[in-house]
């Protein structure tokens, strides 16, 4: 039995002024709390079973150290005196537990058990001790403070309890549930500070079989996803146990909403993780994000993950890292690679590519032979260029040798890794100058012989069309090489004997396909404008208008696309065949459908609607016609029609434009195009940039911002954002307001030149808003009144705006308050609150103070007293 110390009651009797005072001087420095922590683990140890006054000296000391914590439970968040303490706090339990476990140490070492044996048993850690003991009533107490109504209390006490649970020791399984019950609570409170320490509380509660799937995890989880809050969701990700089950879910913050969460992913999260324990299809697409993100850090992170871990797990070796990615049917290994080479630059110089690597390619060798040349290429580093990459003779003997392999391969496995390697191939002869003649004629030669292979890939025909053009001496010699191109492809397509009529509609069909898509590639590399006499005119004729005609879809398409682009260089074509693309698009459906949208759109872009409208009837038909695509249930053919409007009106395409506008910002905050992302995000970029151009374009912003606002009335609530509406009608209103005001615009303006602004000159417009909004209050809905109401004290209207208007702007407004018709208080406060400051504009104190009877001799102002007039005699009417 252990002899009972004889302490002074003096220490007991001093805790009064020692405890305060170590509190007070972790208050005054950031550093030496763990100095001051060993302080009140001594105090701590030197009161245990001291008696003073009817109290032990562990009560007396546990009941000192509560009254010194509850003075800091109520300081406001982010004050430093108080942070010091917490930080005391959390360090106290950490080194009494660190103690706790030190005697347990030595205790066994005195009863000569081994050291190591120590923390074999998980009950002989379970020892109750003073420090034990005040740990559990710490918690206990702070527990408490979780249902505190104040909710600087409740984040105190959850802070103090995620910065100490992992000092905590055993404790009570009871303690222990009760905690983790009391932290699934927070996780739910409505502060997200609260939300932010009670999730990394839990996350570190969770145990070994837990991180698999507990209720814990399930909860963080649930969390880490839904979350509202930026900081909540990074609390979690941080420190969630990283499992096999959570880490899709980790890797779904790639695309989160917030930057700062998305680059700790790159750089705290996945660095320490080997990218082997994740799937083909998981590091492709934790990359594409990376590589891909709109942010600059988030992408760097990304690249520093790749450089710093990846790499390291690969042991330094290129060709193992890229091993790992799918290159073959990857859309983002080349611009991980390029993004890698950007950011370490050594990397590529250092990289020797020997005679003997040529002959025996693989996917991954060819693939990072590609990127570091065309890495170079971009640097303009010719000397690294010409030292790496092959003579052109050289190339094409490459280039026939991998052909030959292919045609061999038996094997439907393999033959892609050798289509693959001859791609990249193309690609880097595509890098060549070619400087030698007999290399010139060489690889000419090979590259039209490698068109008339029956299965060759689109994207090889695609770099072949690329290295004929750079070895064609102008533009007319490379349609003269492709025409021949073509005419060999239909000429010596194979036949086959003895076949049914299905067999050689097929092959008919293929060789159709195959010479549409090089002339389709012909015209993409062309500039000239066509003319009747060229041999490109002919291929129109023979290919292009039969396959259109065709009853095969797949050619209509191919056709479709192609007449296309022979009428982006033939305006006279364009108007001859405009209605052709118009009935595609009324009675296609499907790919013929898209693209003939598409073609309609890329025509309308390049000649404007008014010259190709004659053809179709009134201007008006054709926006009709784009109209009907914006009500497409196919969010591909939604989002064309939308891109492709937009378009026009940026580059003044369409006559009228204020009606096509208005119909483009309903489209925006329609709830059914919630989830049509590609349209979301071209229109959240075009409305602002239509707007800030050229104060014409604001013009029009202007003029249909009451129009647009009161239309979005019938489809948006007035209450706050949900996943389907994505905006109020309120934040609606009031982002077009920002659109509409000609002081940004003049900002812009002032930015990129030395000319002064003058926004006087066209607050006219834009004061005119609220002269419209004043007016469609009289014959709306109380919910849209409420909202237009609202609008008016968002206008930034000052003392630039017209006399005139503000005259018209009182007179609206008081006609208003004498009719009464808002019945809530919160349009009564915005209304007066208008009028105050038009008075304030007006340059008269009150309302009394103004001559309306002068007014009415004003010409300018006789339009709103015949308006007001009608109102009253609608009321009459209606009576």
């Amino acid at each position: 039995m252990p002899v009972k110390k004889n302490i002074s009651p003096d220490v007991i009797a001093s805790l009064r002024s020692v405890v305060p005072g170590i509190f007070d001087a972790a208050q005054r420095s950031g550093t030496g709390h763990r100095k001051h922590a060993v302080a009140l683990y001594n105090l701590q140890t030197q009161c245990h079973d001291a008696d003073s006054e009817g109290l032990t000296g562990e009560d007396a000391f546990n009941k000192e150290f509560i009254r010194n914590l509850n003075k800091i439970l109520g300081i406001k968040k982010r004050e430093a005196s108080a942070e010091k303490v917490v930080k005391l706090v959390a360090t106290f339990v950490q080194v009494s537990y660190e103690k706790d476990v030190q005697m347990l140490a030595q205790s066994k070492a005195r009863s000569g058990a081994d050291a190591d044996d120590v923390f074999e048993d998980d009950e002989e850690l379970d020892v109750d001790t003073a420090s034990s003991r005040f740990v559990e009533l710490l918690i206990k107490y702070l527990l408490q403070g979780f249902q505190a109504k104040e909710k600087l209390t409740r984040l105190r006490c959850c802070q103090i309890v995620a910065m100490s649970v992992t000092s905590l020791g055993e404790i009570d399984e009871e303690l222990y549930f009760d905690l983790v019950k009391r932290l699934s609570e927070r996780i739910r409170d409505k502060e997200a500070g609260i939300r932010v320490h009670a999730a990394i509380a839990l996350s570190k509660l969770q145990s070994g079989e837990d991180s698999d799937g507990g209720e814990v995890t399930e909860a963080l989880l649930g969390l880490m996803q839904d979350d509202p809050s930026a900081e909540v969701r990074r609390a979690v990700l941080l420190n969630i146990a990283k499992s096999p089950g959570t880490l899709p879910y980790v890797l779904e913050r790639a695309r989160d909403v917030d930057a700062t969460n998305r680059k700790c992913l790159f750089l705290k999260v996945m660095p320490p993780i080997d990218y082997r324990l994740l799937s083909i299809e998981d590091r492709e697409r934790l990359l594409a994000a990376g590589v891909n993100d709109r942010d600059a850090n988030v992408k760097r992170a990304c690249v520093r993950m790749i450089g710093e871990s990846w790499l390291t797990f690969a042991n330094q070796n290129l060709l193992e890292l890229t091993s790992s990615l799918d290159v073959v049917d990857s859309p983002a290994a080349a611009r991980v690679m390029q993004a890698l080479f950007a950011a370490y630059p050594e990397i590529p110089e250092n990289l020797q590519f020997d005679s003997e690597l040529w002959e025996a390619l693989t996917p991954e060798m060819s693939f990072i032979i590609r990127s570091t040349l065309e890495f170079f290429s971009e640097r303009k580093d010719a000397d690294n260029v010409d030292k790496h990459l092959p003579e052109a003779m050289r190339l094409a003997r490459l280039l026939e040798t991998f052909g030959a392999k292919l045609e061999g391969e038996q094997d439907d496995e393999l033959r892609p890794d050798l289509e693959f390697v001859i791609h990249q191939l193309l690609l880097v002869a595509k890098m060549s100058d070619f400087p030698d003649e007999l290399g010139r004629r060489e690889m000419l030669t090979l590259m039209r012989k490698m068109v008339l292979v029956p299965e060759i890939p689109e994207n090889n025909i695609e770099a072949i069309a690329d290295i004929i053009r750079k070895l064609s001496i102008n533009e007319q010699d490379f349609i003269r090489i492709m025409v021949e191109v073509v005419s060999d492809v239909r000429e010596l397509a194979p036949t086959v004997t003895n076949a049914s009529p299905d067999d050689v509609r097929l092959e008919a069909l293929l060789v159709g396909i195959k010479s549409l898509i090089i002339i389709k590639y012909i015209l993409q590399r062309c500039f000239d404008p066509l003319s009747e006499g060229s041999s490109m005119y002919g291929l129109l004729t023979e290919c292009v208008v039969p396959a259109v005609q065709s009853s095969e879809t797949v050619l209509q398409e191919y056709g479709i696309e192609c007449l296309a682009l022979c009428c982006l260089l033939d305006k006279s074509l364009a108007v001859d065949n405009i209605i052709l693309f118009a009935q595609a698009v009324k009675q296609g459906s499907g790919e013929l459908h898209a693209k003939g949208l598409a073609a309609l759109l890329d025509i309308a872009f390049m000649y404007g609607i008014a010259d190709l409208a004659p053809s179709l009837g009134e201007p008006s038909d054709f926006v009709s016609l784009l109209y009907s695509e914006l009500e497409s249930e196919d969010e591909r053919i939604q989002a064309t029609a939308g891109e492709g409007i937009a378009k026009l009106l940026y580059a003044h395409r369409i006559p009228d434009p204020s009606d096509v506008l208005e119909e483009l910002l309903v489209l925006y905050y329609h709830p059914d195009t919630s989830g049509n992302d590609a349209l979301r995000q071209c229109l959240t970029y075009f409305f602002p940039a239509f707007s800030y151009m050229a104060h014409d374009n604001q013009a029009v912003m202007q003029q249909v911002a009451v129009r647009a606002v009161c239309r979005l009335a019938g489809v948006l609530k007035q209450q706050n954002s949900d996943a389907q509406s994505g905006a109020t009608h309120g934040q609606a209103a009031q982002q077009i307001v920002t659109w509409s005001d000609p002081r940004i615009l003049d900002a812009i303006a002032a930015m990129s030149s030395s000319s002064s602004v003058r926004t006087s000159v066209r607050m006219g417009t834009y004061s005119q808003i609220a002269v419209d909004a004043l007016k469609r209050i009289f014959s709306e809905s109380p919910p849209t009144r409420k909202v237009l109401v609202q609008m008016l004290n968002k206008l930034a209207l000052d003392e630039n705006t017209p006399h005139t208007h503000l005259q018209q702007m009182f007179v609206l407004v008081r006609t208003l308050a004498q009719q009464g018709l808002f019945s809530d208080m919160i349009s009564r406060n915005a209304l007066a609150k208008f009028e105050v400051l038009l008075l304030k504009l007006l340059e008269v104190e009150s309302a009394d103070d103004v001559n309306l009877e002068s007014w009415l001799e004003e010409p300018e102002m006789v339009p709103i007293f015949e308006f007001i007039s009608s109102l009253d005699e609608d009321d009459d009417a209606t009576s």
